[in-house]
């Protein structure tokens, strides 16, 4: 069975992993039904996919031949993500949550698999989706509404409800149980109480017990002479300080709680590696884009990216997945006092379930689109490669056609070394442009930006923008060189 075998299993109407309390909204179970034809529908997708300054993501959206099956294993992904993050978020909350981070990432060290992650997660930043342009981009994305947030006021209601029934039950059961039975009862009722209460409806105070009727006191014995074990005539001169308070004062004082180090809102820890990366992507993406026009305090907003952090790290097999999962909770726990109040009558809380699950559209949206970028296939090959080295009086260009070809970015890296090599003069900008032949047409194909030491990848519009620009400023013809391998 595979591992998305076993999450489906999970799911049985509508709930997750046989808890009652954990329910799934609608639009997750349509993304894992609807797989493909769901996400393009979604309203950030269509946005993209209609607008030219998100041109790089809605190609290689276009481009994905495994889109439909990226999307139904996130949207259950999703669900496992939710789920641990909230049992993190429940019994973590009184524990040191960065000591159990630092030790998921010490996990990362010197990991094959890890340093093929984060080389992925560079290429998606960096050119894939070249979020460094990207970002410069005044997205005017503003239909943010939160498709599932009326569904968390359900659920909560639902909640009551059931609370409300199992309270009713449990008090009928009392009026007929005893001894350890009536015990074991009445400590689930209290429960139930609890959880009513932390949703805002305690119960109704109890009606006092009438008064016992006083039984006849019996004259005391007669004591005759002192007793010589007396607490008052021989004890200690510390008792008062021991003693003085009653068991009911001592076991109704606060308890002690042991402080937890808080994560500051926008994400106090360093996070290294991929980890740090795709949450970089994942933070613009909610961010600055798809929840741009909501007013996310900036706590949960950590803990929405670092649930998109999660997902798309366990998806490509990277075991930083746990860290994420504990940075969420840990920005829950420092924002839960703005979540919903939902328990369920066993007492448990799903304030971080329900809070997450209600914008589960962007985040799955999100790390589908994280997810595409880094399993994109980025090697690109040229067989006509031109460097284009601007400068007023002394510009410079070199050409080479190369059979079997390496990747376009070592091939224009090694060209590019060489022109420095034998220049006298510091160019302005650097670009190389690659050209394929079709039909016996030179075609220009793409190229990079090669001005910093960063290439950053241009499409073909671009790079043929750059090769005619430079060709007619400086006369030169096109094309540069023999249409022929040499």
């Amino acid at each position: 069975m595979s591992q998305f075998d076993y999450l489906r299993n999970q799911i049985s109407d509508n709930i997750w992993a046989g808890k009652e309390i954990l329910k799934i909204a609608d639009t997750v179970n349509e993304g894992i039904q609807g797989g493909k034809d769901w996400y393009m529908n979604l309203p950030q997708i269509k946005f993209i996919m209609e607008s030219e300054q998100t041109e790089g993501i809605r190609d290689i959206l276009t481009e994905a031949k495994e889109l439909s099956e990226t999307v139904t294993d996130s949207s259950l992904l999703f669900l496992e993500t939710v789920h641990g993050i909230n049992r993190a978020f429940n019994t973590q909350r009184h524990r040191n949550f960065t000591v159990k981070i630092n030790n998921e990432l010490a996990k990362l060290v010197d990991n094959d698999n890890e340093k093929a992650v984060y080389e992925a997660s560079v290429m998606a930043h960096n050119e894939t989706l070249n979020l460094p342009e990207l970002s410069k981009q005044a997205i005017a994305y503003s239909d943010a509404a939160n498709s599932t947030a009326s569904e968390v006021e359900k659920w909560k209601n639902e909640a009551i409800e059931k609370a409300l029934e199992k309270k009713a039950e449990f008090e009928a059961m009392l009026e007929t149980l005893k001894g350890n039975a009536r015990r074991s009862i009445q400590g689930k009722l209290n429960m139930v109480e609890k959880a009513l209460t932390g949703m805002g409806r305690p119960s109704p105070p109890k009606p006092p017990k009438p008064p016992k009727t006083p039984k006849t006191p019996k004259a005391p014995p007669v004591i005759i002479a002192s007793n010589p074990y007396s607490m008052t005539s021989y004890r200690p001169a510390s008792y008062d300080s021991i003693y003085k308070h009653s068991i009911v004062s001592i076991h109704s004082r606060p308890p002690v709680l042991n402080a937890i180090i808080p994560i500051g809102p926008g994400g106090a820890v360093t996070v290294a590696g991929a980890i740090s990366i795709v949450t970089s992507i994942a933070s613009w993406l909610l961010g600055s884009f798809f929840l741009k026009a909501l007013s996310i305090p900036p706590a949960l907003l950590v803990a929405l990216t670092n649930t998109v952090t999660a997902i798309v790290l366990k998806n490509v097999g990277s075991a930083g997945t746990l860290a994420a999962r504990y940075i969420a909770a840990q920005a829950l726990e420092i924002g839960k006092d703005l979540l919903p109040k939902i328990f369920a009558f066993t007492g448990m809380r799903i304030s971080g379930w329900a809070y997450v699950m209600s914008f589960a559209a962007p985040i799955i949206a999100a790390a589908v689109i994280i997810i595409t970028a880094m399993k994109h296939k980025n090697k690109i090959i040229f067989s006509h490669f031109y460097l284009l080295a601007e400068h007023d009086k002394y510009p410079g260009f070199a050409y080479a056609s190369i059979q079997n070809a390496d990747d376009a970015r070592i091939e224009f890296a090694t060209m590019k070394e060489d022109l420095l090599a034998l220049a006298n003069v510091e160019y302005e900008e650097i670009y190389g442009v690659g050209i394929d032949v079709e039909d016996g047409k030179p075609e220009v194909q793409g190229g990079f930006n090669l001005t910093t030491d960063t290439p950053k990848k241009m499409n073909t519009t671009e790079a043929k923008k750059a090769l005619e620009d430079f060709a007619e400023k400086h006369s030169v013809s096109i094309p540069l060189g023999a249409w022929k391998p040499v």
